[in-house]
């Protein structure tokens, strides 16, 4: 007698919203008179998510993830008893509003349906910024043909930009990996998203996507064989980039890849800026313990002379705004996200490896796509859950395969 079809697993409303609200990940810089088109998205999407819960729709799954990071948010928050200008009110309170969207979405368990539908939001994401890149023509002077990225009209910042496309190439992999429907089109996003990522002339947005797709190569392959194929095809498409794509690339883009241009402009400044507010922070210790407050490092930079106000390090700018104190809070959620999700989902782990390189140039507090893989480094799937381990320990077998 034939078995009976399997059941399709049901899509839920808050799986939609999840999906609605990663996708709008690139229109952060797109303005409206109420702020970014994606705060516009985010307030009915928290108050949907919000009355479902109070509804009784859902079953709450706690993590440490959850913990440690609402201890930060509160730290955070705490810190504007030291400074509270505009700036460190308006990030402070998108800094809870990122708190409250991370929770209502990672609150619930999704099914293995519903996982495939939010990796697949993150292809779309990165459909979006391929085309914008790709497309545009306009470059950040005469002198300096870096390509200016614009979603919607708005411009969007060439480091933070290549951050987007984190978990569209490594979804891709992913799927190409598993040899899934719509095979071509996930290697030519992966070949686009390296084009992309390329014309921007951002250093460390290349250093940051590559690191994570190398770390997923050697820890999402189990076969030692298919191991040695992908680093050998890699090899093989490096070559292709330098000897074809580069050549292609203006002069003056191509040489910013260079390691004679990165120890000539000291990372574009980055360098002295990072000594000094490290110097800064250690004059006096509860400086070093407890911070200055949310990017208090505005009036401290523009006081001794620099014409920028942030680190361009996630870390330092952490350890000046909020002190050691403060950054073993920052760090712990980090590795808690890393250690969750290293056996049974690699991929985010990795995403999440990539974002410690973007670090060391770039400040999180408000970062999208940090709070975004974030988001699915503490979400939890069927069959992955503590006493889903614990029952298929039991029964000898596993709950890691997807």
């Amino acid at each position: 007698m034939a078995e009976p079809a399997k059941k399709k697993e049901k899509i839920s409303a808050d799986c939609l919203l999840a999906c609605l609200y990663l996708v709008c990940l690139p229109f952060t810089v797109v303005t409206t008179p109420i702020g970014s088109l994606l705060k516009v998205m985010t307030y009915p999407i928290v108050i949907l998510l919000a009355v479902r819960y109070l509804m009784g729709k859902n079953e709450l799954v706690f993590n440490y993830i959850h913990l440690f990071y609402t201890l930060y948010i509160l730290y955070s928050v705490g810190m504007l008893l030291v400074y509270n200008d505009t700036m460190a009110m308006t990030t402070t309170k998108d800094m809870i509003l990122g708190l409250l969207m991370l929770l209502l979405i990672t609150l619930r368990v999704y099914n293995a349906r519903e996982k495939k539908w939010l990796e697949t939001a993150w292809i779309l994401v990165g459909i979006v910024c391929i085309f914008a890149a790709i497309t545009s023509t306009e470059v950040v002077s005469e002198s300096e043909n870096r390509t200016v990225v614009r979603i919607l009209g708005f411009e969007e910042d060439q480091n933070q930009f290549c951050a987007y496309l984190i978990m569209p190439v490594l979804i891709s992999l992913k799927r190409i990996f598993e040899k899934r429907r719509f095979f071509a089109l996930y290697v030519l996003i992966v070949l686009l998203a390296f084009y992309a990522i390329l014309k921007t002339g951002s250093r460390g947005g290349l250093i940051g996507v590559c690191a994570g797709v190398t770390v997923y190569i050697f820890i999402g392959m189990k076969s030692l064989k298919a191991r040695i194929a992908i680093a050998l095809a890699a090899v093989l498409t490096v070559l292709i980039f330098i000897s074809v794509v580069m050549p292609m690339l203006p002069e003056d883009v191509s040489a910013r890849y260079s390691v004679e241009a990165v120890r000539e402009d000291g990372g574009s400044g980055r360098f002295e800026i990072w000594s000094f507010l490290l110097n800064y922070s250690a004059q006096r210790p509860e400086r070093l313990a407890f911070g200055s407050g949310v990017f208090s490092t505005y009036p401290i930079m523009h006081s001794a002379g620099f014409r920028n106000g942030v680190a361009h390090n996630a870390y330092i700018q952490v350890l000046s705004d909020e002190g050691l104190a403060g950054l073993c809070l920052f760090l712990v959620c980090i590795v808690l996200c890393l250690v969750r999700n290293i056996k049974k989902d690699a991929l985010y782990a990795c995403a999440m490896i990539s974002l410690l390189v973007f670090s060391m140039s770039l400040s999180f507090y408000v970062f999208k796509p940090y709070l975004n893989i974030m988001i699915m480094c503490a979400t939890s799937f069927a069959g992955t859950l503590p006493q889903d381990r614990l029952t298929a320990v039991r029964n000898g077998g596993t709950v890691y395969d997807d």
